[in-house]
């Protein structure tokens, strides 16, 4: 086992030491930087396994980052270390059954791997496997894209019902106390329709109340009422 931890750190060693080179030499963007920093995620992600079996802290993460990634530039080394923690906590039995980086490397291969569409000979689409196998595909498979969840300002925004609702609330906030009461004496003389069911303002204390939810609050507490 020592023998091991020794390999494996002195792999990851070697490909840092490499990537650091590449970087002074300011060549990013050739294929070469790109193979470094795919090969220094897969060997960092066994020397982070073995020192951190339970989920590491953030001050874990920042001191192995400052004992191996301290002369890389700010850049890779935030892009290294996040990829090196994303393997090591999402995906740390895909390294626990590699025996080492040629074999982790042929697993995320294959784990990640996507496909395009191509046209063939006779000008048919079809499907054609991608293996993932450098940075940048490595690096979109373990940091997908969030769902963009709309805010409530741009659910009222668009959407017309909810922006009338906000327009009343806001003019019967002017009201007095008698004014809210009668106001809900019309209302609880409307009839109820399936698409617009009436839900009576019942006290001027709960109304007040409700002006001081967020509107969206509001409006699924009327929709759970109904």
């Amino acid at each position: 086992m020592t023998d091991q931890l020794t390999n494996h750190t002195t792999v990851f060693e070697n490909t840092v030491a490499s990537l650091v080179t590449q970087d002074k030499a300011l060549v990013k963007t050739t294929g070469r930087h790109s193979a470094l920093m795919f090969s220094t995620i897969l060997s960092g992600a066994f020397v982070a396994l073995e020192r951190f079996p339970v989920t590491p802290s953030k001050e874990e993460k920042a001191s192995f980052g400052k004992n191996y990634l301290s002369d890389l530039t700010t850049s890779s080394r935030k892009r290294v270390s996040t990829n090196i923690f994303k393997m090591v906590e999402n995906h740390s039995d895909m390294v626990k059954n590699s025996e080492n980086i040629e074999e982790l490397q042929s697993a995320v291969g294959t784990e990640f791997a996507t496909t395009k569409k191509v046209k063939n000979k006779d000008g048919k689409e079809e499907d054609v496997g991608i293996l993932c196998d450098s940075f940048n595909k490595l690096s979109k498979a373990l940091n997908p894209p969030a769902d963009k969840e709309k805010n409530e300002n741009t659910i009222i925004g668009n959407n017309p019902d909810i922006a009338k609702l906000k327009k009343l609330f806001l003019m019967l906030s002017k009201l007095s106390g008698n004014d809210i009461d009668q106001v809900t004496v019309y209302v609880s003389k409307m009839k109820e329709t399936t698409d617009n069911p009436i839900v009576p303002l019942t006290s001027v204390e709960a109304f007040h109340t409700s002006l001081n939810k967020p509107l969206i609050s509001v409006v699924r507490d009327i929709n759970g009422t109904a």
